[in-house]
């Protein structure tokens, strides 16, 4: 790894019912907050001025101030959404020190985790990083792969979510159930679910597991 180069861990978060902080109260900080509560984070948010458009939001805790110490107390990750470098600074100092996920919007040295560039099509997630290096990159790889990604793939993840715990019930352990997920992803259910063919993919289910599935909630 060349020097200065940052070697990040990618990793999904659970952040159902988890403190989460957001310092900032600009369009920036509005879109860190929606993807939290969407997340089902517990949502506070401090700062002396408010954008109407976080105001307006539901299930959210603000505090109409600036950050002090201690404001972290509970928390298990925290945003900063501010244009003050010191103020910044200083939340990521008491971060580190109080062992929270932080990030600093656009400042990677002050970070301890970064949140990357997301594809998401229903139950499927892309996450696309650049390491920090270049977020304009990473946008037009998301853009990129967001083009050959249809609306079959996330119906196939809604079926496969389906059946799985099915899969999971039938004999074999482990490799059994691995190979009839992989038998399935070869398989044409993927151009059944594109065609619309509700038969036919109904067909390639009962042939890889063994019992009917009905897909008419879904296709």
């Amino acid at each position: 790894m060349a020097e200065n180069e940052n070697n990040y861990y990618p990793v999904f978060l659970d952040l159902k019912d988890k403190q989460c902080v957001v310092i900032g109260g600009g369009m920036v900080a509005a879109r860190k907050i929606e993807s939290l509560v969407s997340c089902g984070a517990k949502v506070k948010v401090i700062s002396p001025e408010i954008n109407p458009e976080i105001v307006a939001m539901t299930d959210i805790e603000i505090k109409h101030r600036k950050y002090k110490s201690g404001d972290l107390k509970d928390a298990f990750l925290v945003i900063a959404a501010t244009n003050d470098e010191e103020e910044n600074k200083t939340i990521s100092k008491e971060a580190k020190k109080q062992h929270v996920f932080c990030n600093v919007v656009d400042q990677a040295d002050l970070c301890s985790f970064i949140v990357p560039s997301v594809v998401e099509k229903g139950m499927i997630k892309i996450a696309i990083s650049t390491s920090g290096a270049s977020p304009s990159l990473a946008s037009k790889l998301r853009r990129e792969i967001d083009s050959h990604i249809g609306s079959e793939y996330e119906i196939l993840a809604r079926i496969l979510n389906k059946i799985r715990p099915l899969v999971l019930s039938q004999e074999g352990g482990h490799s059994e159930h691995k190979r009839i997920f992989d038998v399935l992803i070869d398989s044409q259910l993927l151009d059944a679910i594109s065609d619309n063919d509700r038969v036919l993919a109904e067909q390639i289910l009962l042939q890889a597991l063994g019992t009917q599935v009905d897909l008419e909630d879904i296709l």
